[in-house]
């Protein structure tokens, strides 16, 4: 839980929070106009931004880009829904950022091999099937708004440009010509086996979920799909806490 607020008592890391969230509006307002869902979401090559913030800034990047989408809403879409949206796109950044460093937790997050490439598709593939979740079926429960084309369009929109436009960017920035030092967690290995253990948790309900919405039902209508969605809200909670 420390980590998690620790950008907000560092000069440094409240810049670089400010410059993500410039980043993220700069990025995401121009697009406002190409709009798949009245009100919720549109075409968003900004959701590039939040696993390369995420794995190079950590927590720093992960709140710039909450509060970058937030006061992006604000040119047109602001809702309700747009508390999802900030909580949503906290994930997208720090997700890739809690689970580089369970996998390598001595390494700096790179993409200089095969298999680092192949972790890199892997955490976006994770974050962006947890954000879309997150997002459509808190619409669902908490707003009782259920369209599962939203669903589809956070998975794809995420999951899309992480690998099309945020893995070349990444590969820029994390070059040998590049004097970026990526943010490295207060390594606490008495955590390690429950990190993994929540992590196994997490992607078994995020399948769990993702089955049963494929199969047409709701959380908000389907006991067995709130049950999976309790272990996935668990499961992010416990990468915040631990």
């Amino acid at each position: 839980m420390k980590e998690i607020l620790s950008p907000f008592k560092q000069k440094q890391t409240l810049m670089q929070m400010g410059l993500c969230a410039l980043v993220f509006i700069g990025m995401a307002v121009p697009f406002k106009v190409m709009v798949l869902v009245e009100g919720f979401t549109e075409v968003r090559p900004v959701n590039a931004v939040p696993v390369v913030v995420g794995l190079l800034f950590g927590p720093a990047g992960a709140w710039g880009c909450a509060a970058g989408n937030l006061i992006a809403d604000c040119f047109g879409t602001f809702s309700e829904a747009s508390i999802l949206g900030f909580f949503g796109n906290f994930i997208a950044a720090y997700l890739p950022f809690e689970l580089w460093h369970i996998w390598k937790m001595e390494e700096k997050p790179n993409v200089k091999s095969f298999q680092n490439i192949g972790l890199f598709i892997l955490l976006s593939a994770i974050s962006a099937l947890a954000v879309a979740i997150f997002i459509a079926c808190g619409l669902d429960v908490f707003l009782q708004f259920w369209l599962l084309k939203i669903f589809y369009i956070i998975l794809f929109n995420n999951l899309g440009f992480s690998l099309f436009l945020a893995l070349p960017v990444f590969i820029v920035l994390t070059s040998d010509d590049q004097k970026i030092e990526p943010y490295m967690p207060r390594v606490n290995a008495k955590y390690r086996k429950e990190r993994k253990a929540l992590l196994w948790l997490l992607v078994a309900s995020q399948i769990a979920i993702l089955v049963m919405l494929i199969m047409g039902f709701s959380m908000s209508e389907f006991w067995p799909m709130g049950i999976a969605g309790s272990f996935f809200l668990l499961s992010l909670l416990g990468f915040i806490v631990l």
